[in-house]
């Protein structure tokens, strides 16, 4: 029963909860579900899930992310980016993979893959690294 806590906290969501504000750098090695809201900085290893109500100003690293609420800021994906009906994700992104479903919104600078120090902030023109996307389709 007690013994294996540590293997269940693992498996177990941190979940951010509706009409919660968190301000500042949030660190999670497991799986994140943001119903609330984040006004800074957050690191995960596993998944994160933004839901309907929830909402990212700031950074987001994560293994995967999926965006239902809004996320705004620098974002980094290693695997896949998915950005469902009436989610929207703005700034800059960075993704292993991506989705955007019709009603999605992804606007401000994309690029594919590792992240590379054309995302760092520097006087090195990124033209190339960065393309402007805007993706986003009429309800019908």
């Amino acid at each position: 029963m007690f013994g294996n806590k540590s293997k269940n906290a693992a498996t177990e969501p941190t979940v951010i909860g509706r009409g919660t504000l968190i301000e500042g750098t949030i660190r999670v090695s497991g799986r994140v579900q943001v119903d609330g809201q984040i006004d800074g900085t957050l690191v995960a290893e596993g998944p994160v899930s933004v839901g309907p109500s929830g909402s990212i100003v700031g950074e987001v690293v994560a293994h995967e992310l999926a965006v239902g609420g809004r996320v705004e800021g620098k974002v980094s994906v290693r695997e896949h980016l998915h950005v469902a009906p009436n989610g929207v994700c703005r700034g800059e992104v960075r993704y292993g993979s991506l989705q955007v479903d019709r009603g999605g919104v992804l606007d401000g600078s994309t690029a594919h893959g590792e992240e590379t120090s054309t995302l760092q902030t520097s006087d090195a023109d990124t033209s190339d690294a960065a393309m402007p996307v805007r993706a986003a389709s009429a309800a019908g």
